[in-house]
């Protein structure tokens, strides 16, 4: 992962040096969004299926390299909270990263777009399937695991300006965690809000 995070920030690097060069860097535009959505599906060996809603925060930072083609990096953490047939407390946590391409279009104050991101994440999962999670016990039936994952991420979305340089934002996308076994799961859709600085 930290590999994959160091690449992919020097090829972005390079691409920067190499459009300021021959000066096709149009403009630039990032920020931070808050995000819900619901999570169902669970890849484990207790047959157990982790589902409700998630909530999570991360960020975006976009070159545009021409007027509708936008590159750039963007990252987020996810956590669903788990009280259903576990105890209080489990939960399962999701954080990706990676390298976004987009197309976005101007109508008026609005800016719909369509892309995706590949990259990759972790998946952290902790169920505990009885005991109490406000003790300083051992918890015989309990399990923790992390597993990383490719990722691949398509989204849609729409910015609206509200100034000469900041706007709001709104996105949907489907996370789909990849690994050697196949698709990762708990799976599910995401619905962001938040603002992005525009130049």
């Amino acid at each position: 992962m930290k590999r994959f995070i160091l690449i992919s920030i020097s090829v972005l690097l390079c691409i920067c040096t190499m459009a300021q060069e021959k000066k096709i860097i149009k403009g630039f535009s990032g920020g931070m969004m808050v995000h819900s959505g619901y999570q169902f599906g669970g890849d484990n060996p207790y047959g157990y299926n982790p589902k409700g809603a998630t909530f999570g925060i991360g960020g975006v930072a976009r070159l545009h390299l021409s007027d509708h083609f936008r590159t750039g990096f963007e990252g987020y953490f996810s956590s669903l909270g788990l009280k259903e047939d576990v105890v209080k407390g489990s939960h399962n946590k999701l954080f990706w990263t990676g390298v976004l391409a987009d197309w976005y279009w101007k109508a008026g104050r609005f800016y719909p777009y369509a892309g995706a991101t590949v990259g990759g994440g972790m998946e952290t999962a902790y169920y505990m399937f009885e005991g109490d999670s406000h003790d300083w016990l051992p918890e015989a039936n309990a399990v923790f695991n992390k597993q990383p994952f490719f990722a691949v991420d398509p989204f849609v979305g729409c910015d609206i300006a509200v100034g000469e340089a900041l706007r709001l934002t709104i996105k949907a996308d489907w996370l789909m965690a990849i690994r050697s076994t196949g698709l990762n799961r708990p799976l599910g859709p995401r619905i962001y809000f938040g603002f992005i600085f525009a130049h």
